[in-house]
């Protein structure tokens, strides 16, 4: 297929994840100079390993700082359609592909001309047959989304294409002209519900989002979260909430108020009933902040 794909990584301090993503996305058919991989000033000698495992090929962009996942995809983006691509594949490093992975979301693009993003079915790496994410779907009057397959172990019986309100930035394949339309991921977000921001703006666009439930990606889910909980339980907080404030209208502004308010009680009650209390005040800065900080918003 004529596709011009590229493929952007954004890596920190997950050397042998990062190390085992680009080996399969080489065996699932990716030319090693479409492969764009952003460091994040990794301290674990990530890009020199990269440099010894790949030839010169391989694109690596050294960040000189920890960017975030929104940021530091930015960054790959820019590169890639620079370089002339007309599909850019956004993918977590601690995730492997199958082998046909590449083929099959080519084939889905191509046997549905109007998608404009596309995402592959995402399962859990050490559950392989249990899915982990396909889509987001909207709940009517709301800006509340389901995820109904998560946790489930994966029929087959899926349609090849399963259109959808959202997809993960964990597994995402964007066509150019979205980005050169409604802009980038928001930085100021730096990880945690970018990818939310940037599909609704696109779906406000009139751009069209699907699972290609053929082509399939194997997740090892949150590595990076795991080494700072408390950043990323508020980060995760504080985005979540910047999303419903930003983009209610009318009715759902006290909805969506008291829903996130809701949500927040019952994570930090759940977590001092775990023993976990060390993550109740940033699940509290993260509401707050989210709901009142003065804007600090931008796309591009």
């Amino acid at each position: 297929m004529s596709t011009c794909l590229y493929i952007v990584i954004v890596n920190w301090n997950l050397k042998e994840d990062t190390l085992a993503c680009v080996h399969s996305l080489i065996k699932s058919g990716a030319e090693t100079d479409h492969i764009i991989v952003v460091d994040n000033a990794s301290t674990d000698g990530s890009v020199q390993a990269l440099k010894k495992s790949f030839d010169s090929s391989l694109s690596i962009i050294e960040a000189g700082e920890n960017l975030g996942f929104a940021a530091g995809n930015n960054l790959g983006i820019k590169k890639a359609i620079d370089a002339g691509a007309e599909w850019i594949l956004l993918l977590n490093n601690d995730t492997v592909v199958a082998i046909d992975m590449l083929s099959e979301i080519k084939n889905a693009i191509q046997n549905n001309p109007d998608l404009a993003i596309v995402a592959p079915i995402i399962y859990y790496y050490d559950h392989p047959e249990i899915i982990w994410y396909l889509g987001d779907y909207l709940i009517p009057g709301t800006l509340i989304t389901t995820n109904p397959h998560r946790g489930k172990k994966d029929s087959n019986n899926f349609p090849s294409i399963m259109p959808v309100d959202f997809v993960s930035g964990c597994g995402m394949m964007v066509k150019r002209e979205v980005f050169e339309d409604i802009g980038y991921f928001d930085p100021s977000l730096f990880m945690y519900a970018e990818e939310v921001d940037f599909c609704w703006r696109a779906r406000q666009a009139g751009y069209l989002l699907a699972c290609a439930t053929r082509a399939k990606v194997w997740h090892r889910i949150s590595i990076s979260a795991q080494k700072d909980q408390k950043s990323a339980r508020y980060l995760r907080i504080r985005n979540q909430t910047r999303f419903y404030r930003k983009y209610s209208r009318g009715y759902q502004i006290p909805l969506m108020f008291i829903f996130s308010l809701s949500r927040s009680v019952f994570l930090v009650i759940r977590d001092i009933l775990r023993r976990q209390a060390h993550l109740a005040p940033p699940s509290v800065r993260g509401w707050f902040e989210g709901w009142f900080k003065p804007d600090i918003f931008g796309t591009r």
